[in-house]
């Protein structure tokens, strides 16, 4: 049979089904249906039925591969569309639900309601992209699984251009967690507020506290902070810093920053290095009749004035200066040693 005359076509073409399929592949005739190797094109009609297929009939039919056979398509072709486990890909969703149709605010507003059971109703989110004839793609830009919307469908609600105000922040900041959780977390507080969820993000955190953004908001950074700040700062004591609220609180009364506050006290009422150095300016000398001083002082003398920065005070030294000469159980440093011994003091 090898080498027939290709004028013998025709008559091939007439022969019994069985008969020409006994004849190697490269001398079967094929119907010409404009396709590849005579396979069929993947049609839209297709794909309908292979949505409703689902896993087991796939695996009836003896898999992709035998659905393939019996659609007479390409194995390759129809994976293109089609997964084993009866799902369609994005590309066969989008044959359906061509890209072209624009996702609506009207649509957004309805998927909000939808919730998980409506979701689960409609068939997943592939059917909903059928049930509103948007791509499946499309959808999942705005809709999760679970009926919560995404980043891009809240800002779409909540456009962006809507500016956070002062009066916001402050009505935020009294709020706390517990009055969060109850509005449905920090989105549906945006929501509540017509702002978008990320800028809502971008002043308030989801336990209740401020951002450092919003802090500076409300205590705008220009505020300079004082030496009689600085003063009634050293009064406040923990208890009446937590009083206040904390360290944030205190910026809130004195409206400075909060990292401008942290910068001189600390959350235990204790003055930082440069709050010390602000009361008693590093440029007054350590003399030689302070450490005799100091020297009588004792541990009870440097309690009694407040510690070592309250001895710096009462000297108007620098405090880290005064470390250098005095030890908080009031003995002298090496340092202060060797000035009273040069002197001939000791």
């Amino acid at each position: 049979m090898q080498g027939i005359p290709a004028s013998h076509a025709e008559a091939l073409s007439g022969m019994p089904s069985t008969l020409a399929q006994r004849l190697p592949p490269a001398q079967r005739p094929h119907k010409k249906t404009g396709t590849e190797h005579g396979r069929a094109r993947v049609t839209t009609e297709m794909l309908w039925a292979w949505q409703r297929l689902g896993k087991q009939a796939i695996v009836k039919v003896g898999g992709l591969d035998g659905l393939a056979k019996q659609y007479r398509v390409a194995p390759a072709a129809l994976k293109t569309y089609l997964r084993a486990d009866g799902t369609l890909t994005k590309h066969a969703e989008d044959r359906l639900n061509p890209p072209g149709k624009e996702i609506t605010l009207e649509m957004v507003r309805a998927w909000q309601r939808l919730g998980k059971q409506g979701i689960v109703k409609a068939g997943g989110l592939d059917g909903v992209a059928r049930q509103y004839g948007v791509a499946s793609g499309a959808l999942k830009i705005y809709l999760r699984a679970d009926g919560t919307l995404k980043k891009r469908a809240e800002d779409r609600l909540n456009p962006p251009g809507r500016e956070i105000t002062l009066e916001m922040l402050r009505a935020w900041q009294h709020l706390g967690k517990q009055a969060i959780v109850k509005a449905g977390g920090p989105d549906g507080l945006a929501k509540q507020y017509e702002v978008s969820s990320a800028a809502l993000r971008a002043y308030l955190r989801a336990d209740g506290t401020l951002t450092k953004r919003a802090e500076d908001r409300l205590n705008p950074p220009g505020k300079e902070v004082s030496l009689e700040m600085v003063r009634a700062w050293q009064r406040l004591g923990k208890q009446g810093i937590d009083k206040t609220g904390g360290l944030d609180g205190v910026a809130t009364q004195y409206r400075v920053t909060s990292g401008a506050l942290k910068h001189y006290l600390r959350a235990d009422g204790t003055l930082t290095k440069h709050a010390e150095d602000r009361l008693n300016p590093p440029d007054k000398e350590v003399t030689l009749e302070m450490v005799r001083e100091w020297q009588r002082l004792g541990k009870l003398g440097i309690n009694e004035a407040g510690g070592l920065g309250g001895v710096a005070r009462q000297y108007g030294v620098a405090f880290t200066r005064l470390r250098n000469y005095l030890h908080a159980d009031g003995t002298l440093t090496k340092r202060a040693e060797d000035r009273l011994r040069n002197d001939g003091a000791m």
